[in-house]
């Protein structure tokens, strides 16, 4: 059962001209200008793949989603999705960070529906390929940041677990089941329990220790469906267009012999190649492998790879 917590609805539109058997759900505060201008972008692209969605103003959001947070634990995003649950009896709800963007129709969240599950999210767990590469920066005159076309290996989990989770949680399918619910609402327990660690990595807690029976019937998802600017060569369904600050000034989440976040020695280790060697630079506008040679950055292969970039305001009105 969620939590009642104050809210205005922003936008919304619940006629599923497209006959999504889902409803986006997202919401923001009005303390900061930006969000508005994310909000528009996120309804925009709702209508144009014609996505029944409720985008919601919040005063406050937890410190597990944002260090400069409240307290107050009715502000949390398993607390948000719950009452969307309540709300939208019947439905699947596809919670979305308010500065994602649908730049494709969803269609496997359909399909994750069809097939009977109840959640499903992206897991680097089940990745085998999750290795991020981070753009190099370039600050114009106005002092807004660009991404160039040069990228650079950054960071990956070199393990492997389908049955664990490690979460980006920006996008989320729960569907309206008693097992979804019984996930959330434990979710929102290890919140309440680590009220200034991340939420993501509560999520990965929760999920990672509940008895077998109890989970949910679960899917992954591609990186397509949480398309960050470190994965340009992946064509995005969903889409971030800035980088991920998550994890600054949060707390460790707390954790005991038996109850950990999660459980490495579970894992294997992966063997399976990077997609681009990680000694290298990407060039990709001239789908190019650079390398240095002192501070000379000299040519070493060609690829046939595609790429899409994005401006961290794209689609803004």
């Amino acid at each position: 059962m969620f939590i009642p917590f104050e809210h205005e609805i922003y936008e919304e539109s619940l006629d599923a001209k497209g006959r999504a058997n889902f409803i986006v759900c997202a919401m923001f505060t009005k303390t900061n200008d930006g969000y508005f201008a994310f909000a528009r972008r996120l309804k925009n692209s709702c209508e144009k793949f014609s996505l029944p969605f409720a985008i919601y103003t919040v005063p406050e959001i937890h410190k597990s989603i944002n260090s400069n947070g409240t307290q107050d634990s009715s502000y949390t995003k398993a607390n948000f999705i719950l009452f969307n649950i309540d709300r939208f009896p019947g439905k699947g709800i596809l919670y979305t960070d308010v500065d994602m963007v649908f730049v494709d129709q969803p269609f496997r969240i359909s399909e994750v529906i069809d097939a009977g599950f109840d959640f499903a999210i992206y897991n680097w767990l089940n990745d085998e390929q999750n290795e991020a590469y981070m753009p190099i920066l370039r600050d114009e005159s106005d002092g807004k940041h660009v991404f160039s076309e040069f990228y650079h290996y950054s960071h990956h989990i070199n393990l492997f677990d389908p049955q664990q989770l490690i979460c980006s949680g920006g996008v989320q399918f729960y569907r309206n089941s008693s097992s979804a619910v019984n996930l959330l609402n434990n979710w929102q327990h290890a919140v309440e329990e680590n009220p200034r660690s991340a939420d993501d990595e509560c999520l990965d807690f929760t999920f990672n220790n509940l008895d077998s029976d109890e989970k949910p019937k679960t899917v992954w998802l591609d990186k397509s469906y949480i398309r960050l600017p470190w994965w340009p060569h992946v064509k995005p369904v969903i889409l971030h267009t800035s980088l991920p600050i998550a994890g600054i000034g949060r707390n460790p989440l707390h954790e005991t012999f038996y109850k950990r976040r999660f459980y490495p020695e579970r894992c294997l280790r992966k063997t399976s190649q990077m997609y681009f060697p990680p000694d290298h630079i990407i060039d990709t506008r001239k789908n190019l492998l650079m390398k240095f040679e002192g501070d000379r950055l000299i040519e070493i292969k060609q690829i046939q790879q595609e790429f899409w970039i994005y401006a961290e305001d794209y689609a803004f009105d």
